[in-house]
């Protein structure tokens, strides 16, 4: 798998024993989660856990505030009405977003509190209506795996950012997750920094809709970019290539800001030589507002799909095989960072599947911290268009190998030719064009 992590867990929030409910009815909540919990949620590969059932020595309360914040499911039964029940559902919902599910026995008073929310009713003495709870719970689950939907009313009102901060990935790896329904096809992973990262042909910078890239020393996308692609001696820029090509592209329009969703090609400067990257698409991904800053454009995955078609369309001469985004326009700290991100990738994979003849086979995400990446895993090991594991590519290895007169040959050494005035760093997009052709 591409995320040697734990396994998938449901953590069930339910009195032990026989109880009797709100309405004086006697209940075994044993066998409910014996024969209705258990066994469904276990038949989704993931692990069921009761707070009698864990073990490991220590208090309960921490074990169960663990598990109430670290399960990727938890499962509530509100039956009994009972307080301890609607205390750990409310420390859920502040800890976690999703994926919470309620379930009630049929004619138990749902509180005020929480009557907006979606519980699952069941009968337990008809066997059809639990095998009927059975089926709603599981695609509930499934669902909510899949898509990460906010389903906290805590959540939905406040932005909390709740847990541990995330850790930067100082390994450098590529995970790749190839099409069902074409291998040729891949929605990829690799993480760590971005000055790491070599051997993937288009690098996308997200800017704002001025394309006015960040100073070269600041620790964002563009400043990173701006800086590796410079010409410098000494540690000191001598020539800001990238940054003089985007503002030549705007004089030559005559115009200071450009369209949302908008790409503009540049050479890569000196990425060429220390990276392999073959060119810079620079998206307007954010607007400006006066005095409030920059924001997202309304619809980022335009970004990713436009970017894609123009390394398709306008450059299908090139030899490109491979680009790589960063997670634009997702902030980590808001509340809806988790279908964010989804959509980043859904996008990416909706392109690859439907454009079976274009250049680009590998569709690259950057993940720079352990959140990041075990989000973007999960999202892809969940989607039901790609391979259920990934893969790791070898680092020291092109990411594809054209066969070219019966022999296999890398993008590197095939390109060589074809973009060889790309090594000089200073030589402007304008020239590349005119060799290529």
């Amino acid at each position: 798998m591409a995320n040697d992590e734990r396994k998938r867990t449901c953590f069930v929030v339910m009195p032990f024993g026989e109880k009797k409910d709100a309405d004086g009815v006697d209940i075994d909540f044993d066998d409910i989660y014996r024969f209705f919990f258990r066994k469904a949620i276990e038949s989704l590969g993931l692990e069921c856990i009761r707070c009698d059932e864990i073990a490991e020595a220590g208090s309960i309360h921490e074990k169960m505030f663990e598990q109430l914040y670290k399960a990727d499911v938890v499962v509530v039964d509100i039956t009994s009405l009972n307080a301890n029940v609607f205390y750990e559902l409310g420390v859920r919902h502040t800890l976690q977003k999703s994926v919470t599910v309620l379930i009630r026995r049929k004619g138990t008073t749902i509180p005020f509190n929480i009557q907006g929310l979606q519980v699952v009713e069941y009968d337990q003495m008809k066997f059809a209506s639990i095998e009927r709870a059975k089926e709603r719970v599981l695609e509930i689950i499934k669902n909510g795996l899949n898509v990460k939907k906010n389903d906290s009313p805590v959540h939905a009102v406040l932005s909390l950012n709740i847990g541990t901060e995330p850790k930067p990935l100082s390994e450098t790896k590529k995970i790749k997750f190839p099409l069902k329904a074409n291998n040729k096809k891949s929605v990829c992973l690799v993480t760590g920094e971005l000055h790491n990262v070599k051997d993937i042909d288009v690098w996308v910078n997200p800017e704002n809709n001025g394309l006015l890239m960040a100073r070269p020393l600041d620790n964002t996308i563009s400043g990173i970019i701006r800086y590796l692609g410079a010409k410098r001696e000494e540690g000191k820029i001598v020539e800001d290539t990238i940054a003089i090509e985007l503002r030549n592209l705007l004089a030559e329009r005559n115009v200071t800001t450009v369209d949302p969703g908008e790409v503009f090609a540049t050479s890569s400067g000196n990425l060429y030589k220390t990276n392999n990257v073959k060119m810079i698409f620079h998206v307007a991904a954010f607007i400006g507002q006066f005095g409030k800053g920059y924001f997202p454009i309304p619809d980022i995955t335009e970004c990713i799909e436009n970017a894609l078609r123009k390394a398709d369309e306008e450059y299908s001469d090139q030899v490109f095989s491979s680009i790589l985004f960063p997670l634009m326009g997702t902030g980590s700290a808001n509340r809806d960072f988790d279908e964010k991100v989804n959509a980043l990738l859904d996008s990416a994979i909706n392109y690859l599947g439907s454009d079976s003849c274009g250049n680009i086979g590998y569709v690259y995400f950057l993940n720079y911290s352990d959140r990041e990446f075990e989000l973007c895993s999960h999202l892809l090991e969940a989607n039901q268009k790609v391979a259920d594991t990934g893969e790791q590519v070898l680092m020291n290895a092109a990411d594809s190998k054209p066969i070219v007169n019966g022999e296999s040959k890398t993008v590197q050494e095939e390109g060589e030719n074809a973009l060889s005035p790309l090594k000089n760093a200073s030589t402007s997009l304008r020239d590349v064009k005119k060799i290529s052709k």
